[in-house]
């Protein structure tokens, strides 16, 4: 009688062995046109914002900006009296990061099962969650890192 071969411990992916550990991070006091510009430079969709001792504080997107821009539309209506001739006002954006982020921050541990941080990404409606140990960022898990696992 032929014996049954035992089955093998399925291997869990771990965030750790996902993750992408250069991660691009924004101080909550930069510009939201500097960070426009960051995002086109570095063709980026979002990062992870970190105060001056490093902690993760938030997140900011494009989608932040864009919102941003949109709320913003009509602060810069002309008054009603209108100016002599040759002059104008300005007013320079001076919103920064830490106005326009997402101060809620989806994270976790090293050692999470990737399939566990894909739950999360889609019951949260999120591209991205960081991996974190004491508050500090160690990496970030993207939709895209998750799809690469499908290619394998």
């Amino acid at each position: 009688m032929p014996r049954a071969m035992p089955r093998t411990a399925k291997a869990v992916v771990t965030a750790k062995s996902v993750m992408r550990r250069k991660v691009i991070t924004v101080k909550d006091n930069l510009l939201a046109g500097e960070l426009a510009r960051l995002f086109e430079a570095k063709r980026i969709s979002g990062a992870p914002v970190v105060d001056r001792e490093g902690r993760l504080v938030g997140v900011v997107s494009k989608s932040d900006l864009v919102r941003h821009e949109c709320e913003g539309a009509d602060l810069y209506k002309d008054a009603d009296e209108p100016l002599p001739k040759g002059f104008h006002i300005e007013n320079p954006d001076r919103t920064t990061v830490a106005d326009i982020m997402t101060p809620a921050v989806i994270e976790a541990a090293e050692e999470a099962p990737a399939s566990e941080i894909a739950r999360l990404m889609r019951k949260r409606h999120i591209h991205r969650v960081f991996i974190t140990k004491d508050k500090r960022l160690r990496g970030i898990v993207t939709t895209l890192d998750l799809l690469k696992l499908l290619e394998d």
